[in-house]
């Protein structure tokens, strides 16, 4: 499969702004690339650029690259690593389900909880039953509270992350939800695939002391990767 040149210039700065991680392409082969990418007639295949970009043959998802969008990807797992320290530590269906998730998945969604401890630890005690009650939001001593409670729940981008927690994480890639592919109990639900399938296995390999312990740190970070790496994706609170 072929890609465009506008493609491969943006694959290329991309990966100059990796981490330092082993098995990323060196700038040598960049620069190689690179000169390719200025002839008039190169349109490399993802075969060929994942040779030149110097990926051992016995890796994988080498062998596994069809386009620029699984590039993209295969590119991307080394920035979800500064999110989630140790990352590349979990098995490679693993890897490459978030990766999708992150990446190419169309309209990613996040249905994430607000976390009543948090928001009265921050804004007072009972704030969060003072701000929700049916009975509560009708006190006019209470407006100020209820317009706080309903911008967390309605614009949780303007947010800090903290507020949050994951209930489901969905997306849609070559017509399936990413996170199903990883349930470990057999049923295809993402929302299991992505708290049994990646959360609590990225926990056993995190190189982050505070993934390991806090189930909620975890996801806190990936909310925070989410806003950073695909702005576009929707965040939906449902309490």
């Amino acid at each position: 499969m072929k890609i465009t040149r506008r493609q491969l210039r943006r694959l290329i700065n991309e990966v100059r702004i990796k981490p330092s991680i082993p098995n990323i392409p060196s700038d040598d082969a960049l620069g190689k690339v690179d000169d390719l990418a200025r002839q008039e007639e190169f349109q490399p295949s993802a075969d060929s650029l994942a040779g030149a970009f110097g990926y051992p043959e016995d890796r994988s998802y080498s062998a596994d690259l069809k386009g620029y969008d699984n590039l993209e990807a295969e590119m991307g797992r080394y920035k979800i690593e500064k999110y989630l320290p140790g990352f590349l530590n979990l098995p490679e269906d693993v890897i490459e389900v978030v990766a999708e998730f992150v990446f190419l998945s169309e309209v990613p969604v996040l249905h994430i909880q607000l976390d009543e401890d948090m928001v009265e630890h921050e804004l007072g005690e009972d704030t969060y039953h003072r701000g929700t009650h049916f009975q509560e939001v009708q006190k006019p001593e209470n407006a100020e509270i209820v317009a706080m409670t309903n911008d967390f729940r309605e614009n949780p981008k303007a947010h800090d992350v903290k507020f949050y927690y994951i209930y489901a994480a969905h997306g849609s890639y070559n017509g399936s939800d990413p996170f199903a592919r990883i349930d470990p109990h057999g049923m295809g639900d993402a929302q299991t695939g992505f708290h049994d399938g990646f959360r609590e296995e990225y926990q056993k390999v995190t190189t982050n002391r505070a993934h390991r312990i806090s189930s909620l740190a975890v996801e806190e970070s990936f909310i925070e990767m989410m806003r950073a790496l695909r702005p576009d994706h929707e965040e939906e609170v449902i309490n």
